[in-house]
């Protein structure tokens, strides 16, 4: 009895040995070492770039069968063929050349000779690496994987992954103006320009951060010596790229942008005509809250409810907590624009407390020489369609497109009248506003209800105002209470009031 026991449990390991050997699960084989690696762009015309070894590891003998394996490259991508890469083989049996073959510059070859007899490994490059270079310095290929494209592995398949390669930019040979600055700038006037690091073949340098670029004005023609630039001119890159923003120039010539970077050669940019005048000058907004003053003169003054009010004296000045570090200078045609209050602190009043709380409440100054009569012509940037709400890089006002024109937002409750999402805001550049026309401040849109702190109810009508006298007219012209918007007493009076809603 023992002995048939005995002899039936040998069978059965005899049977699960067996079933073990035979098992496709079991035999398989990974890549446990890829060739992954950034190819320099300047592998193009420059040396070649060593790849890490590929290493083939069996799980279970005999994974590696004799045969002839392919390696491809990714597009883009080509072998420096001078370079002849070892193969090494470990584990009992497994054997085969000694080095790839390529049979053209995108395919290298290793012929296995023997399988084998327990498990083992094939590494391509230990001691002379595999190396390739880009097929072109620009533009850069997309990443791609190194395949088997012939040949058996266990396991294995024409998708299997060998090693990542990626194309990177070279190094940095030069500047560039990837955008250039507008050909007509008004005096005084914002705009802007970027200036990218590149290498040899134009390529941005996206991982490049840091690096201080300045800008400076020279004249286009002749020696004479130009004003100096508004704005910041020196600016660090982000990914490869410097942007300059409300730059400005201070007289009429017609100058060029210089750009320079240590180490890195100077470059111009197109010319720019400054003239005298400019019809696309964005307005300037104070907003409650704010001090100003007049160039050429000391009086400081804060804006309160859309006035300018002068502090009564220094002691008051400070009193306030304000420092002459936050003050904005106004021209003289600027300050024409604005009515002038009562001086604060001379004594207190209501008027000065609300200002001082609430920064919604505007002052609008026009540039001069503007204007607000509309415009038949629809926004020029095609990406701009009505409705679109922008802003300008580095402004916190907020526009919406209409009618062909912009039109600065100067409430939120206004913004909020017309339920725009602010994820849906569109920053444009001060270039692009300068192809744009400014129009007059956005109006409540029609058939908005109104409500300050009183019980009168009105609704928006062509920038105007209406009251509504009882819930009959309210029902007659199919306006509802679920749509009142309650808002400051201000609000209420900044609008003309037209009347009664019939």
């Amino acid at each position: 009895m023992q002995k048939k026991n005995t002899l039936a449990f040998a069978a059965l390991m005899a049977i699960g040995l067996l079933g073990l050997t035979m098992s496709p699960s079991a035999l398989a084989a990974t890549v446990t070492t890829p060739a992954t690696s950034s190819v320099s762009s300047d592998s193009y015309s420059g040396s070649s770039v060593s790849l890490p070894a590929i290493v083939v590891t069996e799980t279970a003998a005999g994974d590696i069968p004799a045969g002839t394996l392919i390696l491809g490259l990714p597009a883009g991508f080509i072998f420096d063929t001078a370079s002849a890469a070892n193969v090494s083989y470990a584990g009992t049996g497994l054997a085969g050349s000694a080095n790839v073959l390529f049979p053209d510059n995108t395919h290298a070859s290793v012929n296995v000779t023997a399988s084998s007899t327990s498990t083992g490994s094939l590494t391509i490059g230990s001691s002379v690496p595999l190396k390739v270079k880009v097929s072109a310095g620009a533009p850069v290929a997309a990443p791609g994987n190194i395949t088997l494209s012939a040949g058996t592995i266990i396991s294995l398949t024409t998708t299997s992954s060998f090693g990542t390669l990626t194309q990177v930019p070279g190094a940095a040979t030069k500047l560039s103006f990837s955008v250039q600055p507008p050909a007509t700038v008004g005096v005084n006037t914002a705009f802007a320009a970027s200036v990218s690091a590149q290498d040899q073949f134009g390529n941005v340098l996206t991982s490049d951060s840091g690096r201080a670029i300045s800008i400076t004005a020279i004249m286009a023609t002749g020696t004479a010596t130009p004003a100096s630039l508004g704005g910041m001119t020196s600016v660090n890159t982000s990914s490869g790229i410097s942007a300059f923003i409300s730059l400005t120039y201070p007289q009429a010539d017609t100058i060029k942008l210089q750009a320079s970077s240590n180490s890195l050669p100077s470059i111009q940019s197109n010319a720019i005509a400054i003239t005298t005048t400019s019809t696309s000058t964005p307005p300037l907004y104070l907003k409650n809250g704010m001090l100003v003053k007049v160039e050429g003169k000391d009086t400081v003054y804060m804006v309160v409810n859309g006035k300018l009010r002068p502090f009564y004296s220094a002691a008051i000045f400070h009193a306030r907590g304000k420092k002459f570090q936050n003050i904005l200078t106004l021209t003289q045609a600027q300050f024409a624009q604005v009515t002038v209050g009562s001086p604060i602190g001379k004594e207190k009043d209501q008027d000065e407390n609300e200002g001082e709380r609430d920064s919604s409440r505007i002052i609008i100054v026009l540039p001069a020489g503007s204007t607000t009569t509309t415009s038949s012509s629809l926004a020029s940037l095609t990406n701009l369609p009505e409705g679109t709400i922008v802003k300008v890089s580095g402004n916190p006002t907020i526009y919406i497109v209409q009618g062909g024109q912009l039109k600065p937002f100067t409430s939120m409750a206004i913004f909020n009248a017309y339920k725009k999402d602010l994820n849906a805001l569109k920053v444009i550049s001060a270039s692009e506003l300068n192809t744009l026309t400014l129009g007059s401040p956005a109006a409540f849109p029609d058939g908005t209800l109104l409500k300050g702190s009183d019980s009168t109810i009105y609704v928006a009508r062509g920038g105007q105002l209406y009251g509504i006298p009882n819930m009959q007219t309210l029902s007659k012209n199919g306006l509802s209470l679920k749509n009142l918007l309650k808002v400051k007493d201000q609000e209420i009076k900044d609008i003309h009031h037209a009347g009664t809603e019939d």
